[in-house]
């Protein structure tokens, strides 16, 4: 046995075996592809879409300089900024969306308790969650404005269409939950889309018309009920 290692090496075979059918959270959610052997493939439960603003944007550009220290200690070496250049950056009002396939999920984990915890931790990571890049430039540390949550037995339903035309209010926000509301009903009533249930959450009163087409609920309370709804599909 090799120093700092416990236990009897894995076979081969039998790491295989474990990859095929043991997938981790993770892997269950956004898939796993190996081109040498396919059969430990593993396709994603979860979609996600890249976030778009719904209003018109123009991109501004933050010029940095960084210095050298080390050329101020050495004669030989001419003064100045070790680097130039410019981070381009904009702010806007965006539109997130994201979905999971709770039976490929399923069918990936082989167990219910362990589904129900992945749709979850998904849901709460997916409203909470930031990316980490360029935090130091600029603390891009926000909450949603606006979450909505809908649970169907048909297909999914990217409601994307609402934000075709560009968003012009001076209050972006509600416009553009107003429109939100308003496409959905209008989709579900053009294809006869009844959702198994919907919930909204959000700060202050702005969220109301997402109340036209979901129950008002807060985070943790939502996280809960989709648990309890991803149960209810399993049982």
């Amino acid at each position: 046995m090799e120093a700092g290692r416990t236990g009897d090496p894995v076979r081969k075979d039998e790491a295989k075996r474990r990859a095929k059918t043991d997938s981790s959270i993770d892997v269950a959610l956004f898939g796993r592809m190996i081109a040498d052997d396919a059969d430990l493939n593993v396709d994603a439960a979860a979609q996600v879409a890249h976030a778009i603003s719904v209003h018109a944007v123009t991109n501004e550009y933050d010029y940095f300089t960084a210095v050298d220290d080390h050329k101020n200690a050495d004669a030989e070496e001419d003064a100045g900024a070790g680097m130039i250049g410019t981070v381009e950056f904009n702010s806007a009002t965006l539109y997130r969306y994201a979905a999971v396939d709770v039976d490929r999920l399923y069918d990936t984990l082989g167990d219910p308790a362990a589904t129900r915890r992945a749709v979850e931790a998904f849901v709460r990571a997916f409203v909470t969650s930031m990316p980490t890049g360029k935090q130091n430039t600029f603390a891009n540390r926000t909450l949603p404005d606006a979450v909505l949550v809908v649970a169907r037995e048909t297909q999914p339903i990217n409601l994307v269409g609402a934000f075709e035309e560009a968003i012009t209010d001076e209050r972006r926000i509600p416009a553009a939950l107003d429109r939100l509301a308003t496409h959905a009903t209008e989709l579900h009533d053009a294809y006869g889309e009844t959702p198994l249930a919907a919930w909204t959450f959000g700060p202050g009163d702005r969220l109301a018309p997402l109340g036209r087409i979901a129950d008002r609920s807060d985070l943790d309370s939502t996280v809960t009920a989709i648990g309890d709804t991803v149960s209810a599909r399993l049982s």
